[in-house]
């Protein structure tokens, strides 16, 4: 009987598209997403079979400052539709770049993006107290102006407001079914870009679905769609080559590996910030925890290495 090959699911941070000290301009994108593709037909080629997800922060920001300036002539969309957009605009670039990569290579398999929709609970507690910014800054009077509206404004400083929404937690990935007959089939799916798209159960319309404004941490997700797909490893990726303890004070450390026990230690203590690298620690402790071999953080260049255990933090039960 033929070995099945592993499942991995990587996680792709910011990084993968935008580099830090870029503007975010196609060609520059482009080029970032190209660099990634190089990476991942590396392991593609050893027999791995990969599920991708992304982020979309800075691409997603990019929508809604657009629509700000644009309001007057052209009708704005809600948060939800703007991630659906960053899907398809991060899933064509990466779709391209990885079937080019893959016939260089002579490979047979082939990436496709899905646009991905993740319910979650009308009744989290995080829509009592949004805390994720997105988009521009607002004066005081537009951001009067966004309240009347039923928007939540934080003051971020003096004079200057930003819109802040919920981050719930995901439950389940709605497209599992096509994400798993793509991958039984030997396609590469990108999928839940961004977190994916919230969806609530709505009662008024007899338990129908329908989108919400919120944003869904990706890595949380990640975690979510690496357990109903039954992978062997989570790897997400971001701009630290490794996990630290005391990060960017004077006692630093890196960590080789972190176990769950450890890991919820340093979570309680709060040593990871949030929004940073405290989802990337819980994601990979739910994913060990519900039956997950290993779980991996580090840095896009690094991937080989990372997976043979020379680079990156090893979260291990």
């Amino acid at each position: 009987m033929k070995k099945r090959s592993k499942i991995i699911v990587i996680a792709l941070g910011g990084n993968a598209l935008s580099s830090p000290r870029g503007k975010g301009g196609y060609l520059e994108q482009l080029k970032n997403t190209e660099k990634t593709a190089r990476e991942i037909a590396k392991i593609a080629k050893k027999g791995w079979r990969i599920v991708i997800t992304h982020g979309n922060g800075p691409q997603v920001g990019n929508i809604l400052l657009q629509q700000e300036y644009s309001k007057e002539y052209v009708p704005c969309m809600p948060l939800s539709v703007c991630g659906a957009q960053t899907q398809g605009q991060i899933g064509t670039m990466l779709v391209n770049a990885l079937n080019n990569e893959f016939k260089k290579h002579s490979l047979k398999t082939k990436a496709v993006a899905i646009i991905s929709h993740v319910l979650i609970n009308k009744y989290d507690p995080d829509f009592s107290k949004p805390i994720k910014p997105i988009g521009p800054i607002y004066t005081p009077r537009e951001a009067e102006e966004l309240r009347k509206q039923g928007m939540t404004l934080k003051k971020i400083m003096p004079g200057a407001f930003r819109r802040v929404v919920a981050s719930p937690m995901p439950l389940k990935i709605l497209e599992i079914e096509v994400i798993k007959n793509l991958l039984e089939k030997g396609f590469i799916p990108i999928a839940c870009g961004g977190g994916g798209i919230p969806m609530i159960k709505s009662r008024s319309m007899r338990d129908k679905l329908k989108p919400t404004d919120a944003v869904i941490d990706k890595d949380l997700t990640s975690q979510v769609l690496a357990i109903q797909i039954k992978a062997d490893y989570l790897i997400i990726l971001t701009n630290v080559k490794k996990v630290a303890l005391n990060f960017q004070k004077a006692n630093q450390r890196w960590l080789d590996k972190l176990t769950i026990a450890e890991a919820r230690k340093e979570l309680k203590k709060g040593e990871f910030a949030p929004g940073s690298m405290k989802p990337k620690i819980e994601a990979t402790i739910k994913f060990l925890k519900k039956g997950g071999s290993k779980a991996m953080i580090g840095r896009l260049n690094e991937l080989q290495k990372i997976l043979q255990g020379k680079a990156g933090t090893t979260i291990i039960r």
